[in-house]
């Protein structure tokens, strides 16, 4: 913690933990990000952003192995903004064939996602509402061959309803601010006095417009190709103008402004309200709702007040579908100007998610949302697995090698988070299982599932059943507490140190199929106008339900990336019930997880300094959300000349990661290891006279397969294992053989 202080007070924000980056946020854009410093970190570099790039490229060059670059932390605390730096640099310092990947490309493409994926929120004035994967696949040189970009969890329903106070996506109020620019799409919508922006901000806006667009020329998306972009997005401006009621039968609100959105999709309006309203759950529209009516005449209860956010149920299930569908349609276009059919053989990965949600830190007295919830899942499951690699399997792997570790026994670890499987048990399950309700605890994921099907199932019945699984039991470590607000609940996120209320009022509505939201692909696909954009994914929109983005690709790695992830969408349960809406997310954190499981996989940690406001702690603790024995701790001061940090907050994010377990471990073990193959690969040949004479005494054994124990020659802090000598003869003559063709083979491809 000292250290921490310290060197953020000396403007320093990038600090090692062992092999973890830790970075706390300094809220600016300061120098040490410029372009001298990026062509100055070409040699040895002091802990930096970049120094992590340089770290993943070596290791890449010298194993040829895929290398990932995970970013973890709370929203707000720098995450993208480090993401882009590190992709920056290495396009800068690796170059490309061909100019297929620069800097100017990845500037454009950052410009773009940041337009369409990105909007405020009471934690972040500029807040990523999407995971993405980003990869750049590299030649036999060392330079980028090809890229691709992959995105899951996307907040779409963020057009039709969001929070109190929190807005929707960009690229809503660069048309706003640019109607009259805008080909025909946006120039009639209709601006409440709400929606109306502020001459400084349509200023900003309309600048951001045109960056917008230069951007898009960049990534050679064509002038027609962006015309569809402005007439999709105009055309759910106007289903939100449009609202929906029910006088007879279900139907539009304001039949004007219906129309012309059935004009800009290229539609008859017949043809658009069947695709809206038929097949609608009963009792789905209750009452008239418009963009032009508040919170509380919308009967929303979170507060909606922008443009589009007006329409429920059936029109915001139309406008989040064509929105999905739009946003999907653009990471082709993106992944298009990016692929190329070089050779490539190895890659580096970059994965950047929403970071973990908490009103509270905001000074926000609202519950969470189900969508805050999703965020925070896809978290906790980065943080296991940040959990696995550097604590687990290294204990484990000591374990298995004779002797121990080399200073001292092992450190006692902590048993793993156990909010994950709180989460998701039972969501896929190893055949498929019935709905009915059972006395068997499962995730939550799966009792939303079961409740949205049953009827009669209520967020009470939920909350009762959730309560008589997880509820408070002796000890006191409870993952699940309750809450004095009718539907509210606590969830002790990172490891108890962040807890956060949720709201579960209407989350099984939300989770239930919407038919709408599945007719805007038919719809697109059969527009007079745009419908030759939407025509060629009639198949994969199917397989993948509009879940991830991304999977085109031109290069083999691409390809096999993509391969994977649709192996998780159509094996076991997830081919039968690909439509739900729960166990789309559970897939789509596992297709995350396993896209960078076969990965080295270098952790970066981002922390917040502050935080605006202070939440109560369900325990009836003082108001920030940390545990007792930090609250118990004297207050700190930062001296004069340090940026301020809030302390106990930034304690509680480092107790929260688990970082000091694994730099524990990591200090008492052996900082670098590896498989005897590689080591023979890298140092053979400073004797090769030996292994022309001994060869048959190399003999390279996958560590991952045979658990036998090793003998090993321990030389300071390093260790190096055998291979054992009690082999019967026929075994050790075929893994002989097997070593010298691997060797071989190695020794061709990557001289």
């Amino acid at each position: 913690m000292h250290t921490l202080r310290q060197r953020y007070g000396g403007n320093l924000v990038h600090t090692y933990a062992g092999p973890t980056m830790v970075i706390v946020n300094p809220l600016s854009s300061p120098s040490m990000y410029s372009e001298k410093v990026t062509l100055r970190g070409r040699g040895d570099m002091s802990p930096h952003i970049y120094a992590v790039a340089q770290a993943a490229y070596r290791s890449m060059l010298m194993s040829r192995q895929d290398q990932a670059v995970v970013l973890l932390g709370s929203s707000g605390s720098g995450k993208t903004t480090n993401c882009q730096h590190l992709v920056q640099y290495l396009a800068t310092i690796a170059g490309s064939t061909g100019k297929v990947f620069s800097a100017e490309k990845w500037q454009a493409l950052y410009t773009i996602l940041e337009a369409f994926g990105n909007s405020s929120t009471s934690m972040n004035g500029n807040a990523t509402r999407f995971s993405q994967i980003i990869s750049l696949d590299f030649d036999q040189a060392g330079q980028v061959a090809s890229a691709s970009v992959q995105t899951l969890l996307l907040e779409k329903l963020r057009v039709a309803r969001r929070p109190a106070n929190e807005a929707t996506f960009n690229v809503f109020y660069y048309l706003l601010a640019c109607s009259d620019t805008a080909p025909g799409a946006v120039a009639s919508v209709p601006i409440a006095p709400h929606c109306s922006l502020q001459p400084e901000e349509k200023q900003k806006a309309t600048q951001q417009f045109n960056k917008l667009q230069a951007a898009m020329k960049v990534m050679g998306i064509s002038v027609d190709e962006q015309k569809a972009f402005w007439l999709v997005l105009g055309a759910i401006y106007h289903l939100g103008a449009a609202g929906a009621t029910k006088a007879g039968r279900k139907q539009f609100a304001r039949h004007e402004w219906a129309q012309k959105a059935a004009y800009l999709l290229g539609c008859g309006l017949e043809e658009l309200s069947s695709s809206v309203f038929k097949h609608q759950p009963k009792g789905s529209l209750q009452r008239s709702t418009s963009f032009r009516q508040g919170p509380e005449d919308a009967g929303l209860g979170d507060g909606t007040g922008t443009c589009s956010g007006g329409t429920r149920c059936s029109g915001g299930g139309m406008a989040a579908g064509l929105y999905s569908e739009l946003f999907t349609l653009l990471i082709s276009l993106l992944n298009r100007a990016l692929k190329s059919s070089q050779h490539s053989l190895c890659s580096v990965t970059v994965v950047d998610t929403p970071g973990a949600q908490n009103p509270a830190l905001a000074g926000q007295s609202r519950g969470a949302t189900f969508e805050e919830l999703c965020h925070n899942y896809a978290q906790e499951r980065l943080q296991l697995l940040f959990h696995q690699r550097t604590c687990a399997q290294e204990l484990e792997r000591y374990k298995e090698v004779a002797g121990g570790m080399a200073r001292g026994g092992l450190p006692p670890l902590l048993s793993s988070p156990f909010l994950p499987s709180f989460l998701s048990r039972g969501v896929v399950p190893p055949q498929v299982r019935s709905l009915a309700r059972t006395d068997e605890a499962r995730g939550l994921l799966w009792l939303l599932e079961e409740e949205a099907l049953q009827p009669g199932g209520t967020e009470d019945t939920l909350l009762e059943r959730l309560f008589s699984y997880y509820g408070p039991q002796e000890g006191g470590h409870d993952p699940l507490l309750p809450s004095d607000k009718p539907r509210h609940f606590f969830l002790g996120h990172s490891s108890g140190t962040n807890w956060v209320e949720y709201d579960a009022t209407g989350w099984l509505n939300h989770v239930k199929h919407n038919p709408a939201s599945q007719n805007a692909s038919v719809l697109l696909q059969e527009s007079k106008i745009i419908s030759s954009l939407f025509a060629g994914r009639a198949g994969s929109a199917l397989v993948l339900s509009g879940s991830v983005a991304g999977l085109e690709g031109g290069s083999q790695l691409a390809l096999r990336r993509a391969t994977s992830m649709r192996k998780t969408f159509t094996t076991g349960v997830a081919a039968v019930k690909k439509k739900s809406l729960c166990i789309q997310i559970k897939l789509q954190v596992d297709a995350l997880i396993d896209s960078i499981k076969k990965s080295k996989v270098h952790f970066v940690h981002c922390f917040l300094p502050k935080a605006e406001g202070a939440g109560g702690d369900p325990r009836g603790l003082p108001s920030r959300r940390v545990s007792g024995s930090e609250l118990d701790l004297p207050a700190e001061h930062c001296e004069a000349g340090l940026m301020q940090l809030d302390v106990p907050l930034l304690r509680a994010q480092l107790r929260g990661s688990r970082l000091l377990d694994a730099l524990r471990m990591y200090r008492q073990g052996y900082p670098d290891h590896m498989v005897f193959a590689e080591f023979r690969r890298r140092f053979d040949v400073l004797a090769p006279h030996l292994t022309k004479k001994h060869g048959r005494n190399y003999i390279v054994v996958d560590e991952k397969r045979v658990r036998a124990p090793r003998r090993g020659h321990r030389h300071g802090d390093a260790e190096l294992g055998a291979a054992p000598a009690d082999a019967s003869p026929s075994r050790r003559r075929w893994k002989s053989c097997w070593s010298r063709w691997t060797w071989r083979r190695a020794a061709t491809t990557w001289a």
